[in-house]
């Protein structure tokens, strides 16, 4: 039986267009969910992909005709969701060699001169290096002789990474967690009193006796 050097795997007009509009999916949401702090888009596309990789197995099973196509669209989708998880990834490591940068130089002027420095520029660090090494929405301050440092989580815009100087390790805070901490209510809708307006008595001084309507 001679071997026919002209044969190829054939792929049809169909399958074909299946395969580029697979590509083209998979470039565009690289380059968008790729992107530094757009992590988060994956949630759009998890359900979605979800249902296609399903349909795509039922493809694969049931109809030999359009499986190679199926199978090369598959395996550009897990191409590109390398690429993706990797890009986050680099990017995270990164900027977390760069806070663990600025968390060093702070424990070195908390041991030399026994306080925390009231900004990162006495610290050698140029406002705008910082911008560009950690992002614009980084956090510092030092409250009650004591550091709080923060960053923005890379792959979401929503979540903080804080540094806990006590533990000496970075805490994941999340949008839903941080918010807990901001009340807009007045100050006596934390602790309603059956009559805000009465008078609040004087320490040591004896109720008087209520009267009954």
């Amino acid at each position: 039986m001679s071997h026919d050097p002209q044969v190829r795997f054939f792929l049809s007009r169909e399958a074909k267009r299946k395969i580029y509009s697979a590509m083209i999916t998979a470039v565009i949401s690289v380059l968008t969910i790729g992107q530094a702090h757009a992590g988060f888009l994956a949630i759009v596309l998890a359900l979605p992909l979800s249902i296609w990789l399903a349909w795509s197995a039922y493809v694969i099973v049931r109809q030999p005709y359009a499986r190679l196509a199926q199978v090369i669209c598959i395996f550009v989708w897990l191409v590109a969701l390398v690429l993706v998880i990797g890009a986050h990834y680099l990017r995270h490591e990164l900027v977390r060699s760069d806070a663990n940068q600025v968390v060093r130089e702070i424990d070195r002027y908390i041991g030399n001169y026994g306080r925390c420095p009231a900004q990162l520029a006495a610290l050698g660090f140029k406002p705008q290096d910082l911008i560009d090494r950690l992002g614009e929405n980084f956090g510092y301050g030092c409250e009650g002789r004591k550091p709080k440092f923060s960053y923005v989580a890379t792959f979401t815009i929503f979540d903080t990474f804080d540094y806990d100087f006590d533990r000496d390790n970075w805490k994941y805070v999340s949008w839903a967690e941080k918010k807990k901490f901001i009340d807009t209510r007045p100050g006596w809708g934390v602790n309603p009193q059956t009559n805000p307006s009465a008078p609040v008595p004087t320490p040591g001084s004896q109720p008087g006796p209520r009267r009954t309507p």
